[in-house]
């Protein structure tokens, strides 16, 4: 579902099917204009795999690399895990007595520790040297777009934008709410899990979700990446229509990372803990996400989630090419 953050490694069937899909057309590169198929002639026009990913660093990074991972490394490694800690306090102390997924919005005493936890979850991201940490544009509020989409979902720091706008729930597989520390981190921003076992559960996702729409604002938004899994950062994936099927409005969200990109989590290229280590052998990485239009659906649209997924997918596609 579009809220489980992974790798793609150990999918291999999974990644057979997504490339056989780039391989027939259905991936859309950043640089391509997707509405009526025309092209946009564009800096950003690439041509390349989106689980292929190759990292050439300099040699001057690589010395800042030797050089921070004898000093500065070991002591940031030490803040973030401290900064996780503190952030697992006030979020355990928020669900206590709630089952997984409460019938009804936080109360206000929860909500405080609630922003408290966001609070050392940016604490945490500062201390692994994102400490540039900037939005742009406006947030809707929930009554007006129940749903941010964000994308393309390239990295496991892309969590850090649920931080940046209120620490959103998500709609992610079932497996995350028995991780330990991380299932916490889940549950306080209200998350939606989903089984993965259950043939209904795309269904039941669709109701929980237009539920909350429902309600006017009660419930916070729910932050949803519609690619499913990590790419390159270079094309988008064909949409996952779990967050289109309710036929709410969206607002999109993009990430932009102003350096060397050390983030990107794909099955050809560097694993979780090379990444890790990189980002904190690296003395600073700036951290952009930006709000852009609500997205509100058609009447046919919203009868159609398939063409919802696409306009919006096509939407985000020319989005992704300005930014650069």
């Amino acid at each position: 579902m579009e809220g489980q953050h992974h790798n793609n490694n150990g999918n291999n069937g999974h990644i057979a099917s997504q490339n056989k899909g780039y391989q027939n057309g259905n991936v859309t590169n950043t640089g391509e204009a997707a509405m009526n198929g025309d092209k946009v002639k564009h800096k950003c026009d690439y041509n390349l795999h989106p689980f292929v990913y190759r990292l050439y660093p300099t040699r001057t990074e690589r010395l800042i690399w030797c050089i921070m991972a004898f000093t500065l490394a070991p002591i940031k490694l030490l803040l973030f895990l401290t900064s996780v800690f503190l952030a697992w306090i006030p979020a355990r102390i928020a669900v206590i007595g709630l089952p997984l997924e409460p019938d009804q919005p936080f109360t206000p005493w929860r909500l405080f520790l609630k922003d408290i936890t966001v609070f050392f979850v940016r604490c945490a991201w500062f201390s692994m040297g994102v400490m540039s940490q900037k939005t742009k544009g406006t947030q809707a509020s929930s009554a007006e777009a129940p749903l941010i989409v964000l994308g393309p979902h390239s990295s496991f720091v892309d969590t850090l934008a649920g931080a940046l706008c209120g620490f959103p729930g998500t709609v992610s597989v079932a497996e995350n709410s028995k991780l330990p520390f991380i299932a916490t981190l889940f549950r306080v921003n209200q998350s939606i899990f989903v089984d993965r076992t259950d043939p209904h559960s795309r269904s039941k996702t669709a109701q929980k979700i237009r539920r909350r729409a429902e309600a006017k604002g009660a419930w916070p938004q729910l932050l949803v990446f519609p690619e499913g899994v990590c790419s390159a950062s270079t094309s988008l994936l064909p949409y996952k229509l779990g967050a289109f099927l309710p036929g709410v409005s969206v607002q999109l969200m993009t990430i932009k990372y102003n350096r060397t990109d050390l983030q990107t989590w794909v099955n050809t290229g560097p694993g979780l803990i090379a990444l890790a280590t990189l980002l904190l052998c690296t003395p600073l990485i700036s951290f952009e996400v930006e709000f852009h239009q609500v997205y509100h659906p058609s009447d046919e649209e919203k009868e159609n989630p398939e063409l919802f997924a696409k306009n919006v997918r096509d939407l985000m596609s020319r989005l992704e090419c300005n930014m650069l």
